[in-house]
């Protein structure tokens, strides 16, 4: 059952750290040359939900916090094929920001399942792992 909490927990932050890249894409690309308008608005998402899956992975591994970094900087400047400097900027934002948000879920989730603390959702109290239970 616990597999369940962290397969739902991970898909979440692999859909947060994906938006963040994809919205992040805007801010350093020009307009004519999108990614968005040279690809699709399709393979852009997939590409982003590729490397934001296996960097959210790699935080199942010891030490993968420092193999992700190098996964960003290379995934983005191989994948989405930016300079440099366009590569640096999406890698700050997205490292702070997808690391930061695979952290923080993370430890919300080790501290809640340890403690075995009652939650109050939409004035339902579940215990432990019953409210995974209850949205699967």
């Amino acid at each position: 059952m616990i597999i369940l909490i962290y397969v739902a927990i991970f898909a979440v932050a692999i859909a947060l750290s994906t938006a963040i890249l994809a919205g992040s894409l805007f801010l350093v690309e020009d307009i004519k040359e999108s990614s968005f308008k040279e690809l699709g608005v399709g393979p852009t998402l997939a590409r982003c939900t590729a490397i934001c899956s296996l960097v959210t992975l790699l935080d199942l591994i010891p030490y993968g916090f420092f193999i992700a970094l190098v996964i960003w900087f290379l995934g983005i400047m191989l994948v989405f094929q930016k300079t440099f400097v366009q590569t640096f900027i999406l890698f700050l934002i997205n490292a702070l920001f997808g690391c930061g948000v695979n952290g923080a879920i993370t430890f919300l989730l080790k501290r809640w399942l340890e403690s075995d603390a009652d939650l109050e959702v939409i004035g339902m109290t579940f215990t432990g792992s019953q409210f995974f239970l209850s949205i699967f």
